[in-house]
């Protein structure tokens, strides 16, 4: 049985950890999941990128915008066709013409070449489009901004590879991501069409189930010295 002292440090442990979880929770809550750079090459010949909220509750996204490695709200455009991102869904965005007029033919094609027949019902696909938001295979980096100019979320990257995507189930952020997706790991596959290797709209860990997991044996770690 736990002394007072015991106890006390659990209660302040546990503090720690919710307000270490709320942290990382409300400033990393939207992660770039993966980047396809090399899809403007493919069948549907469009780049995309997939963003996943890591959080519990919907998160809207009205008027947010993306940028490319220039990182300026001024040169960001639209997201389009996706308005709410619910707790725990990823979201795919492509590339097509800035006046949306090319979404309807680029997402099919989409599906086409990544699931063939057997399109997910959970799929969400959503748009962006305009001068200069390209993403180069030779090294770029998606910037978004929510709809006061605030960056939320970033990535860089070097080389793209033409069969692999970025995967960035591992939620890193504000930095530079360079893991290419491999079939049988993090949920990616072989698309459809065998030209690429990656997981679009597979939903990854969210980062503070990570930190929750890590925290809890931390805490247990601690409690257990103290009551040797």
């Amino acid at each position: 049985m736990m002394n007072r002292n015991q106890l006390k440090l659990m209660a302040l442990s546990s503090m720690l950890l919710a307000g270490a979880v709320i942290t990382k929770s409300a400033s990393a809550a939207m992660l770039i999941t993966e980047v396809d750079a090399a899809g403007s090459s493919a069948s549907y010949a469009a780049d995309w990128f997939e963003l996943t909220n890591t959080g519990s509750t919907a998160v809207d996204i009205t008027g947010w915008k993306m940028d490319d490695n220039s990182n300026a709200f001024a040169n960001s455009v639209a997201l389009r066709g996706v308005t709410s991102i619910a707790a725990g869904q990823s979201v795919v965005f492509l590339e097509g013409l800035a006046d949306g007029s090319t979404d309807s033919t680029i997402g099919a094609a989409f599906k086409s070449a990544w699931f063939g027949s057997n399109v997910p019902s959970t799929l969400t696909l959503g748009f962006y489009g305009g001068d200069k938001v390209g993403l180069s295979t030779s090294g770029d980096a998606v910037n978004l901004f929510n709809s006061t100019g605030t960056l939320i979320a970033n990535v860089s990257f070097g080389t793209a590879s033409s069969t692999a995507t970025f995967d960035n189930s591992t939620g890193l952020n504000n930095t530079t991501i360079s893991q290419y997706s491999v079939a049988g790991t993090n949920g990616a596959f072989v698309s459809a069409s065998g030209a690429e290797i990656g997981s679009p709209g597979v939903v990854p860990l969210p980062a503070a189930g990570w930190l929750l997991c890590s925290g809890l044996g931390m805490i247990g770690s601690i409690v257990r010295r103290r009551a040797q």
